[in-house]
C-alpha cells in the first residue's frame, strides 16, 4: 500500500508538471469498487437545470447539464474532496520550485450531471475567482474532453477522461501564470456525472 501511494504521488506530481505547458491533463485515481457509493451519493442529490446559456455574443456559453452546487456536509463527496486536496498536496510538494504560492484549499464542490444525448457545454473558462488549480471526478458516463488555445475552439487537443480518473487543470496562479484554459465537453453518450472541485477566493 505505502510502494502504491508513493507510486500514486509521483505519477501526481508528474501530471502537475505537465500542466504548465498543457493546461489540463488526466490521471487515474479512484479503483472502480470505489464508484458505485460515489455515484449513489451524487445521485442522491438536488438538481436543478442548469441555465442553457450563459453570456451573450461572442462570448456566449452554451450548456446542457443538470447541476448541484455545494451539496450538503457532511457527506461522501466533500470526504472525496478531502482526500483530492491531500494527494494534490502530496504531489505538490514533490516539485521545485513550488508550482502554488500557498496550500490549495478545495472549498467549492458542484457536481453536474448530463443526461444522455447532451450536448455537453460550449468552450469556456473557469471563472477568475477560482484559483491555483481545479480537479474534475468522473463518476460515470461517456463524452469527449476538449482544450482549446482560444473561444472558438481553435488548435482543440482532446484528452481521454475515463470514470476513476481525475481531469486536472491549470487556475490562476499555477506557476506564476493568469491564463485560464479553454475547455468544453461534447457527445455525452451515457448519463455522466462529475464533480468540480476549486478553491474560490470568495467563498465566506
Amino acid at each position: 500500500m505505502a510502494n502504491r501511494l508513493v507510486s500514486e504521488v509521483q505519477q501526481g506530481g508528474d501530471v502537475l508538471t505537465r500542466l504548465t505547458a498543457e493546461g489540463a491533463a488526466s490521471l487515474p485515481l479512484l479503483a472502480a469498487d470505489e464508484l458505485p457509493a460515489l455515484l449513489a451519493a451524487a445521485a442522491s442529490l438536488a438538481f436543478r437545470t442548469g441555465r442553457r446559456e450563459v453570456g451573450s455574443g461572442a462570448a456566449a456559453v452554451r450548456q446542457d447539464f443538470d447541476i448541484c452546487m455545494n451539496p450538503p456536509k457532511p457527506s461522501a463527496l466533500w470526504d472525496l474532496a478531502a482526500r483530492i486536496e491531500e494527494f494534490l498536496a502530496r504531489a505538490l510538494s514533490t516539485i521545485q520550485p513550488p508550482l502554488l504560492a500557498a496550500p490549495l484549499r478545495l472549498n467549492d464542490l458542484v457536481v453536474q450531471r448530463y443526461p444522455p444525448g447532451s450536448f455537453g457545454i460550449t468552450a469556456h473558462r473557469d471563472h477568475v475567482r477560482y484559483t491555483g488549480l481545479v480537479a474534475l471526478i468522473l463518476l460515470s458516463g461517456a463524452g469527449r474532453f476538449f482544450v482549446a488555445e482560444t473561444r472558438d475552439g481553435s488548435a482543440a487537443r482532446e484528452i481521454p477522461w475515463r470514470p476513476g480518473e481525475v481531469m486536472l487543470m491549470r487556475a490562476p496562479g499555477f506557476a506564476g501564470r493568469d491564463d485560464r484554459p479553454y475547455h468544453y465537453l461534447s457527445d455525452i453518450s451515457s448519463k455522466r456525472y462529475s464533480i468540480g472541485l476549486r478553491q474560490d477566493t470568495q467563498a465566506a
